[in-house]
């Protein structure tokens, strides 16, 4: 399990403000604070009112950092809150699309969250001399994260930490890969493989399953979407994931049987042995 580091600043920091208390983080980004790896040059790309950097910096976790912001009016908060803190020779604030306002080995750790995953993958592309300096990647997706994982572990990366965090009730997934620790993708199957077969054997008896075509593929793609190391640790948080998925599922197929046609009809079917998928992944979880 991910230990959170201590968010107090020592009084001996150089960096400690005597009008100003440590920044605090909710736990979205305090969780994502504890994967940054010690002494790392941060890239923090959408960074809206700097608060990561600035905890960092504060913390001691890392002595310089650059916030990116497309944004007007979350760049110019971040600017105010890093000269309020009196950061100004640590953290540099840019305004900017995505890595574009960044040098090549100017950073070797970059965070993006928040965002779409189709949308971080995306930006990663941009501006490739910055990116083949990178050794870490923060991810915090919103939506597409089985694409951000099988494209960045295809591309090379190792799966080296992932996990959910709960913030204002809403489940969040964090995503770290490194260029020299962790899972790289092969190793990431293997691991699923067994996983994939345990949830497979339980869907005997079951015909809505025993008809569906290439089961363990199916599986294997649900897997990628929540998560090989989080399913593997059996995060009993995936549960309400599964809940809020299996709910949608159904309310959609209660809007497709009012028509007769037959590719909805097809289409409802696919979504019923999707949630027959779910609840047998859910036995399996929590058996």
């Amino acid at each position: 399990m991910i230990t959170l580091r201590n968010t107090m600043v020592s009084e001996q920091q150089d960096n400690k403000l005597e009008n100003k208390t440590a920044i605090k983080l909710g736990s979205r980004l305090e969780t994502i604070a504890s994967l940054v790896p010690a002494g790392a040059r941060v890239g923090d790309i959408g960074t809206d009112h700097a608060y990561l950097p600035v905890y960092l910096v504060q913390a001691g976790v890392i002595c310089q950092a650059v916030g990116v912001d497309v944004h007007s009016g979350p760049y110019e908060s971040a600017v105010e809150n890093v000269k309020a803190y009196g950061l100004q020779d640590k953290i540099q604030i840019r305004h900017g699309d995505g890595l574009t306002p960044l040098e090549s080995g100017e950073v070797d750790t970059l965070v993006i969250a928040g965002m779409g995953g189709v949308t971080i993958l995306e930006i990663l592309a941009t501006k490739p001399e910055v990116l083949q300096n990178v050794q870490t990647l923060i991810l915090q997706p919103q939506g597409a994260e089985n694409r951000v994982r099988l494209e960045l572990l295809s591309e090379g990366w190792r799966l080296s930490e992932e996990c959910l965090t709960e913030e204002d009730g809403r489940l969040y997934t964090v995503i770290c890969l490194s260029r020299l620790e962790g899972l790289d993708r092969e190793e990431v199957e293997q691991r699923m493989k067994q996983i994939i077969q345990d949830i497979a054997a339980d869907c005997t008896g079951m015909p809505a399953l025993e008809a569906a075509k290439d089961l363990e593929q199916t599986l294997r793609n649900f897997i990628w979407q929540l998560g090989p190391l989080i399913i593997e640790r059996k995060e009993p948080r995936l549960n309400n994931i599964i809940a809020d998925t299996t709910s949608n599922l159904r309310r959609v197929v209660l809007e497709m049987m009012r028509t007769n046609r037959v590719t909805v009809s097809q289409k409802a079917e696919q979504m019923r042995q999707e949630i027959a998928m779910m609840e047998v992944i859910k036995k399996w979880l929590y058996q």
